[in-house]
């Protein structure tokens, strides 16, 4: 049997990790910030695709994807995979603007289109990871 003095040894490194942890999250660089302004959204739908449709294919329209289809990447692709890199690749779906704010919608989503303006997207989300599955 574990005597209390033993316990309290053995498990001393225990606590000063979690009082470590937790006093280095406060530097921690990707750690959760406080809002700009107080959220007032009542309800959120988090859409996790995986295997879903691609995002240049449903509302984020790339127009200079567009024009330079068929293309040779501009720069150096990151070695992340052994993989053969293909040429840039157009949606093959048409994009028209929808709404009072012309949000560029893909004509796979024509019902939805139709509530574009109440439909908050996020377009500026970015990873470091350039690996799909890690990204």
């Amino acid at each position: 049997m574990t005597s209390r003095r033993d316990m309290l040894q053995q498990s001393a490194l225990g606590f000063g990790s979690l009082a470590l942890t937790s006093l280095l999250q406060a530097e921690n660089p990707l750690a959760a910030k406080r809002p700009h302004f107080r959220p007032r959204a009542k309800r959120v739908i988090f859409l996790f695709m995986k295997g879903g449709p691609a995002h240049m294919d449903t509302f984020e329209y790339k127009p200079l994807l567009q024009r330079d289809h068929g293309k040779p990447l501009p720069f150096d692709k990151p070695k992340v995979t052994f993989a053969k890199t293909g040429n840039l690749l157009a949606s093959p779906w048409q994009f028209k603007p929808y709404g009072q704010c012309g949000h560029m919608v893909s004509e796979l989503f024509p019902h939805v289109a139709r509530h574009v303006d109440d439909i908050c997207f996020i377009h500026g989300a970015h990873g470091t990871n350039p690996a799909h599955g890690g990204a």
